[in-house]
């Protein structure tokens, strides 16, 4: 059987699109070309508004090499399926393994009109190899969503109520979604409304619903932003993954602009297989390397399960230890007893946004009623200097019966920067705002680019304070952030999950920060060494790829 299923009931002719070809080595060669065709005719910034990004040929291989299943009869789904490439190249790995007698039924889904002629000439040309190869396929087209296909609509009175159609299951999914925001009203976020926490991704829900169409021991193979490994954003959908799946494959690029540079991509991606089987205990997961798109300095390190995935609270995580050295700050931090909550303490998000504050903003303190304002500039070592100054930015914020609400008390807090980069020195950058440096103010602002950490029932003392951004300034801390989040933002749910030392021990540290020279406050490594009595080469080595 070889159709397309097209939403707008087209002529089918439309689609059979003959062209002079060259010759290919393989099928995935063959696809790459049907992509380059269509790029030429669609310019990035067109693709972009669609979600569309395509797949380097090596990628594809790589993905269609982590499949296990030795099923004669395999059902095959790619989600979004653009030119066809990663069916391509699973029929390339099967015809290159020389199995016989295969049977594949594949469907794909491209609401894209534009790019189905160059997705039937891949298709055809896999059905025509398999052939060859004694092995039969065929395949559907769906010209439509792939949400929005198995989301079906009920009138409730005036309301819309959706259900999922999850009757249909596969041995094997293999996908590049579609990445861009939605809409919290938009039909496939109401579609997967149980899942779906602050602005949703469409990348988030196809990995959702493919995950759903697996049949048992069914496996599947994705790339996608690493965003979704945590964050409250993907929350539900992250913990309904930990809790069916078992993600046994992780591969992550070093390089993140290399990935997609053809369509001007800077997310960290990576690669992930996982089995629709429950996890097993002391299980492990293989987690790969590679500098760039073309596997160079490609690495390997087996970990157990148990660093990769965990769950606190009501909440799930995927961290992935990238090094031995890893491995060991990961179970280091993990046997810390405490955290920010169970220590008394919080943290939340400055409140003033430059934007929405503008008439309120100030260059100076002009009169009695202006307050310092704090942004991440003014971040130091691991003291704020509100005397930075830096492109002109706003010093103070007055405060007024509309702006009361942007300020907070003047207390000792630890600030910490929301937004930082992988290739920056430190992910995780406190320091302490000391009130008493402030006398003359008994309120501050805070902009929204900052976290602040505030005692919950008291107010914080200098040895709490220094202690806590000492422990959060050290390269454990930060080795471990690294592994837990790979976005560009700090948030605070992830702080509150970091494991932290006993209270007695953290004064401590905070202690011996003090003593030493204003020069030498930002040696943490040494402080929480000699306190915790940590290894010196576990807490100065700095990232090293396994």
């Amino acid at each position: 059987m070889t159709s397309i299923v097209s939403k707008n009931q087209e002529n089918l002719a439309h689609y059979i699109y003959p062209i002079e070809t060259p010759d290919f080595q393989n099928l995935v060669e063959y696809a790459n070309y049907q992509t380059t065709r269509h790029c030429e005719a669609n310019p990035v910034s067109d693709r972009k508004l669609k979600g569309q990004i395509f797949t380097p040929p090596k990628i594809a291989s790589f993905m269609a090499g982590l499949f296990t299943s030795q099923k004669n009869t395999i059902r095959i789904l790619d989600p979004g399926a653009g030119t066809g490439i990663l069916v391509a190249a699973v029929c390339d790995r099967i015809i290159q393994e020389k199995r016989q007698n295969l049977e594949l039924s594949v469907h794909v889904y491209e609401n894209d009109t534009n790019v189905l002629p160059f997705l039937k000439s891949t298709l055809d040309a896999c059905k025509n190899a398999l052939n060859t190869a004694n092995c039969s396929m065929d395949y559907q087209i769906f010209n439509d969503d792939f949400i929005l296909h198995h989301a079906k609509v009920k009138k409730s009175g005036k309301c819309v109520v959706y259900s999922l159609d999850v009757s249909t299951r596969y041995d094997l999914v293999i996908s590049n979604p579609p990445y861009y925001k939605l809409n919290k009203s938009s039909p496939e976020a109401l579609a997967l409304e149980k899942y779906v926490y602050g602005q949703p991704n469409i990348y988030a829900f196809f990995m959702l619903l493919s995950g759903m169409l697996l049949d048992k021991s069914g496996e599947m193979v994705f790339i996608t932003p690493r965003s979704f490994c945590s964050g409250l954003y993907y929350s539900k959908i992250r913990k309904w993954f930990v809790h069916t799946l078992t993600l046994d494959r992780l591969h992550l690029f070093e390089i993140r602009k290399d990935v997609f540079v053809d369509d001007q991509i800077l997310q960290e991606n990576l690669i992930f297989h996982a089995i629709n089987a429950p996890s097993v205990s002391g299980g492990n997961t293989l987690i790969s390397v590679s500098y760039d798109r073309q596997f160079t300095q490609y690495r390997e390190l087996t970990v157990p399960s148990s660093d990769v995935t965990f769950c606190r609270g009501d909440d799930c995580y995927i961290r992935i230890p990238t090094s031995e050295n890893d491995r060991k700050i990961i179970e280091t931090v993990d046997s810390w007893p405490q955290t920010l909550n169970t220590l008394g303490f919080e943290i939340s998000t400055g409140p003033v946004v430059d934007f929405r504050a503008l008439k309120y903003l100030r260059s100076t303190i002009e009169n009695s009623q202006c307050v310092p304002l704090l942004w991440m500039h003014n971040i130091g070592d691991i003291d704020v200097g509100w005397s930075v100054e830096r492109n002109g930015k706003a010093k103070a914020i007055e405060i007024t019966p509309g702006s009361k609400n942007l300020v907070v008390p003047m207390r000792n807090y630890v600030l910490l920067k929301r937004f930082t980069s992988k290739e920056q020195k430190k992910r995780v950058h406190a320091a302490v705002l000391d009130a008493g440096r402030f006398p003359d103010f008994e309120f501050i602002g805070l902009e929204n680019h900052l976290n602040y950490i505030h005692k919950k029932r008291a107010l914080m003392t200098l040895d709490e304070a220094y202690g806590l951004a000492a422990v959060l300034n050290t390269t454990i801390i930060d080795q471990y952030f690294r592994a837990l989040n790979g976005n560009t933002q700090v948030n605070a749910t992830d702080i509150r999950v970091v494991s932290l030392p006993e209270y007695e021990k953290i004064v401590a540290i905070g202690k011996l920060i003090q003593k030493k020279d204003p020069d030498s406050k930002s040696d943490c490594d040494d402080a929480i060494s000699k306190v915790l009595h940590i290894e010196k080469y576990l807490v100065k080595t700095k990232k090293a790829l396994i």
